[in-house]
């Protein structure tokens, strides 16, 4: 299973209390989950080249994280950042971004703009927090909140995260279990300034309440399959993650450029192999590629017979009157709940 992907975005210049709170953040997200930290890789603008960032911070935390448990940082803070040539930001006067030579995983997000490479990077991760922020971070909230995301803007340093938040509180708690939103912001706000170690853990707690991952469901798009995903399929990914059907995204021609990208950002993969065919054949030797283990069904047995034998070894399953797709599919997410990585809504 892979980790979970966090984003972590915001302000150009923290001051004080939000840079202590960002880095403990970090290092208690990684400490208690196992997750990749994603930025925007954003050191600091040519404006205000000693002005901390949220991206400067969080990578503090990740190395204090990394040092103490003693592995590459590399393994857990990634920088996703726009093509160099497009990196464009007036309102900074110019960014200077995180590369290699910061000891972190540096993912260029080929043909995209800032802006696009917002909305890839939302895409592509299963949680995202905000903290202060001006202009962009209303994107990044609102482009979670459009697909399903669980998203936290933290109100106490100020900036578009707090009046986000107050804009969307009722769509943002309902992507936490009923009422850990408010006992979360509770916390933060009483002890951010004396502990943001605390305030760091009260969030976490929060970020285990959610309803985390992708599941991305490879089907053929007919109107059988459109039945069975709406009846059976789709409700049951729904009480522990996100449905994904490629067909189904909102906009998906720019959130998600490629298959690839799409697979790249699932949690779990469930593939009806009743249809056999070459793209399927491809689909699930590429998640086997990123480590993930997809659930295999078909619903007639015969064609379980006609798989090639490597796939026969795998999570294969027959779908029947006995044993519907639905259970299936429960039994295959109970999985990551046992393993800590999504919470059952």
């Amino acid at each position: 299973m892979r980790p979970l992907r966090i984003c972590i975005y915001g302000g150009t210049d923290l001051q004080g209390m939000p840079t202590h709170f960002v880095a403990s953040l970090t290092d208690e997200i990684l400490t208690a989950l196992p997750a990749v930290i994603v930025t925007g890789g954003f050191k600091h603008s040519n404006d205000r080249p000693l002005a901390v960032s949220t991206d400067a911070a969080a990578l503090e935390g990740a190395r204090r994280f990394a040092a103490r448990r003693g592995v590459d940082v590399r393994t857990c803070f990634e920088a996703w950042i726009p093509e160099p040539t497009l990196d464009s930001r007036p309102d900074v006067g110019g960014a200077v971004r995180m590369n290699e030579a910061d000891g972190v995983t540096v993912r260029v997000m080929k043909g995209r703009t800032p802006l696009g490479r917002r909305l890839a990077m939302v895409a592509g991760v299963d949680l995202v927090v905000t903290i202060s922020g001006r202009r962009h971070t209303e994107v990044v909230v609102e482009q979670a909140i459009e697909l399903g995301l669980p998203v936290l803007p933290i109100p106490d340093a100020g900036g578009d995260s707090r009046d986000l938040l107050g804009k969307h509180r009722d769509r943002i708690a309902a992507g936490f279990a009923p009422g850990a939103l408010d006992a979360c912001l509770h916390e933060v706000a009483q002890s951010i300034d004396a502990d943001p170690r605390a305030a760091a853990r009260a969030t976490v707690d929060l970020i285990r309440s959610a309803r985390i991952g992708r599941c991305l469901v490879l089907m053929p798009f007919d109107a059988v399959h459109d039945q069975l995903y709406a009846a059976s399929i789709e409700p049951a990914i729904a009480r522990y993650m996100h449905p994904l059907r490629l067909d189904r995204l909102a906009r998906s021609d720019a959130i998600y450029g490629s298959f690839g990208d799409a697979i790249r950002s699932a949690t779990a993969v469930v593939v009806d192999v009743t249809q056999l065919n070459e793209n399927v054949m491809y689909e699930i030797g590429f998640a086997h590629a990123l480590g993930l283990k997809p659930l295999i069904y078909a619903r007639d047995a015969a064609r379980l017979e006609q798989l090639p034998l490597y796939l026969r070894t795998l999570n294969v399953r027959l779908a029947s009157a006995q044993t519907p797709v639905g259970d299936l599919v429960e039994d295959y997410l109970r999985t990551f709940t046992a393993a800590g990585q999504v919470r059952a809504a």
